[in-house]
């Protein structure tokens, strides 16, 4: 094996062992899986860059590479939002530290026909950050989902003008839910009635949980195919197959202050002038908020990509992709504790969406590449089920780069995304008699944005 490929190998393996950090585009998903194919915003399934990003954009383009290959790189996601709430007209902003998802490939043509190739990308995530004291915090003030697939791939040129390829995706996941807990909403034991029926006003928290996985494993598929037709026209499409994940994990609490005083002839026979947070403290010590086992599933959905490309000059290349997610197989979150009582749904009710991307690509000469492009993608939560744990909604983004051959076999890409998504009306609670969400309960207007920013170091032999 040459020395450059045995390095990038190794670089490989030292990710392996590096969790991925999510961000999110269409619902949680995640698109810049280079920064040569995210600076053409993602339209690379009919002509993937030469990057071993193929192995993600299409498997089935690797037969076009010959010897060895592989790239190494990361992207950042930036992001910024907010909250306005419809009555108080106060703004909350989102707190979120900046997001890393990283992409390895390591490719290799075995012969005219015949190429492998191993792939890591984060193509799912997502990560939010409010203020525990922000009204939305009783659905989630900071939770993360990150999920890492590995992928082992082989391509094969069936004719010259048609190849097809397949890899097995090897899903890694972990995902953590911190919100609080509502006291007026609990029940008083033996009694049958709630705190809010005693005069604890709504909104009183009084703990905050912290729902957090182990890693979980999960295995799918990825099938591309890929054509020319002439010699300046390449289609192309791709299928990533669903990936379900079952998560083990702790659920853990701890007590906030609620500052309340029983009054006198309470229900709980104590006296008057008795801190609520002494009557209730035994309850996460030895009562059913003690540290206990968690499970849960989530199907990560699958995609579908189709696309062209066309060489219109020998220096500019324009391509075109359409890609539809599965998004309504995540309808709900089901949360079972060790305490029956504290399990929960969350309602998620995903609908299936799609996003075009238009790339361009222009050869300025000398090793230098300059690369652009526009996305649109359609919102996959419904109106009811925007909420603080991802707030997102119809976008467009708008994607620059270069890229330079810095001497044969070596090449550099970097690449902006600008993303902007449209304001979208949410909520801030979960109804208070357990039913369904209704856009009732949306109580003010969300706004996100991201400014993304990758790097990729390409080397070939």
């Amino acid at each position: 094996m040459p020395a450059g490929a045995l390095a990038l190998l190794s670089a490989l393996t030292l990710f392996f062992a590096l969790p991925p950090d999510g961000a999110e585009a269409q619902g949680f998903s995640f698109y810049q899986h280079s920064a040569c194919s995210m600076a053409r915003a993602g339209a690379a399934v009919a002509l993937p860059c030469g990057d071993g990003s193929a192995i993600f954009y299409n498997p089935a383009a690797l037969a076009e590479q010959e010897g060895w290959a592989g790239s190494m790189g990361a992207v950042g996601v930036f992001s910024h939002g907010d909250f306005t709430d419809d009555r108080t007209r106060s703004t909350t902003s989102l707190e979120s530290d900046p997001r890393i998802a990283p992409h390895l490939y390591l490719t290799y043509g075995v012969n005219e026909r015949l190429a492998a190739g191993i792939g890591v990308y984060a193509p799912y995530g997502f990560g939010t950050e409010w203020h525990p004291e922000f009204q939305g915090s009783f659905l989630s003030f900071d939770s993360s989902l990150d999920a890492l697939y590995i992928q082992p791939t082989l391509s094969y040129q069936l004719h010259e003008r048609l190849a097809v390829g397949a890899g097995l995706t090897v899903a890694l996941s972990q995902v953590e839910l911190n919100r609080r807990m509502d006291i007026s909403r609990q029940l008083l034991p033996g009694v049958g009635v709630t705190f809010a029926e005693l005069g604890i006003p709504p909104g009183t928290p009084f703990a905050e949980a912290n729902l957090a996985s182990d890693w979980a494993t999960g295995v799918g598929g990825h099938l591309g195919i890929q054509g020319r037709i002439g010699d300046r026209l390449h289609v192309g499409a791709r299928f990533l197959t669903p990936v379900e994940l079952d998560y083990e994990g702790t659920g853990s609490f701890q007590p906030v202050e609620t500052g309340r005083i029983l009054p006198p002839q309470n229900p709980f026979n104590v006296p008057g002038g008795t801190p609520l947070d002494a009557l209730v403290a035994a309850s996460f010590t030895e009562g059913p908020l003690t540290e206990q086992s968690i499970t849960t599933r989530i199907t990560l959905p699958a995609q579908l990509a189709i696309g062209m490309g066309l060489h219109v000059t020998p220096e500019l290349m324009v391509s075109l992709d359409y890609q539809w997610v599965n998004w309504s197989s995540f309808e709900s979150v089901e949360i079972q504790f060790e305490e029956s009582f504290l399990n929960q749904t969350l309602a998620q009710n995903y609908r299936d969406a799609g996003a075009v991307r238009v790339g361009a690509e222009y050869d300025l000469g000398e090793g230098w590449l300059i690369r652009g492009g526009y996305l649109y993608n359609q919102a996959a939560s419904p109106p009811e089920t925007v909420t603080p744990l991802v707030p997102e909604g119809e976008r467009n983004h708008l994607t620059a780069g270069l890229g330079w051959e810095v001497r044969p076999g070596v090449r550099l890409s970097g690449g902006y995304h600008y993303l902007m998504q449209n304001d979208r009306r949410g909520r801030t609670s979960d109804p208070a008699d357990g039913s369904l969400p209704s856009v009732e309960l949306n109580d003010g207007l969300y706004t996100v944005g991201a400014h993304i920013v990758g790097f990729t170091v390409s080397l070939e032999r």
